[in-house]
C-alpha cells in the first residue's frame, strides 16, 4: 500500500516537474528575442545593428551553406566575399528599418501621434524593406552564377522543402 502511494506521489511530482521545466523552457524560448535588446542598454544607432554579431551569424550560415552545397575553396572565397559586401552595404538600411520600427512603437504609444503619422512611418519602413529585398535578389543572382547546376538543384530542393514544409521531399530525393 505504501509503495503504491509513493509511486503515485513520485508520478505526480514527476509530472509537475516536467510541466514546470516545459513552461520554463517555453518562457525562455519566447522571451529570448526580448532579452538581448533589454540588456543592450539605451537605444542608439550602435545598439541596433551589431557588426560582430552580424559577422558571427554570417559565418555560421555560410558554413552550413558551404557544407550543404559541398562548395569548393574557390567558391567559398567568392561567396564569402560576396556575402560580406552585401552585409556591409545593407547595414545602414537594416539599421534604418530597426530605427523605424522603434519609431513606430513610440508613435503607437504617443497619445498625440496621428494615424497618418503612423501610416507614413510604416510606408517608409516598407520602402526600406523593398530596398533590402532588391539587394537580396541581386545577391542571389550573383550566387546563382557562382554555383554549378548540381549545387543549384540542391539549393532549390532545400528552398522548396522549406517553403512547402515538406522536408521529407529532400530525404526522398537524396535516396534516388
Amino acid at each position: 500500500m505504501r509503495n503504491l502511494e509513493n509511486d503515485r506521489s513520485n508520478s505526480i511530482f514527476n509530472r509537475k516537474t516536467s510541466l514546470v521545466l516545459a513552461l520554463g523552457a517555453g518562457a525562455l524560448i519566447v522571451g529570448a528575442p526580448f532579452v538581448a535588446p533589454a540588456l543592450a542598454g539605451p537605444l542608439n544607432s550602435d545598439s541596433l545593428v551589431d557588426p560582430e554579431w552580424e559577422s558571427a551569424v554570417r559565418k555560421h550560415v555560410e558554413k552550413r551553406f558551404f557544407h550543404l552545397i559541398d562548395a569548393t575553396e574557390a567558391q567559398q572565397a567568392q561567396l564569402d566575399d560576396l556575402f560580406k559586401k552585401m552585409c556591409d552595404s545593407n547595414r545602414s538600411t537594416r539599421e534604418q528599418v530597426k530605427q523605424g520600427a522603434v519609431d513606430v512603437a513610440n508613435l503607437m504609444a504617443d497619445q498625440s501621434a496621428t494615424e497618418e503619422q503612423i501610416r507614413s512611418k510604416v510606408a517608409d519602413i516598407r520602402k526600406l524593406r523593398e530596398k533590402l529585398q532588391d539587394s537580396r535578389l541581386e545577391t542571389a543572382l550573383k550566387v546563382r552564377a557562382i554555383l554549378t547546376v548540381e549545387q543549384r538543384k540542391v539549393v532549390s530542393d532545400r528552398v522548396i522543402g522549406f517553403i512547402t514544409g515538406n522536408q521529407r521531399r529532400l530525404l526522398l530525393r537524396s535516396m534516388m
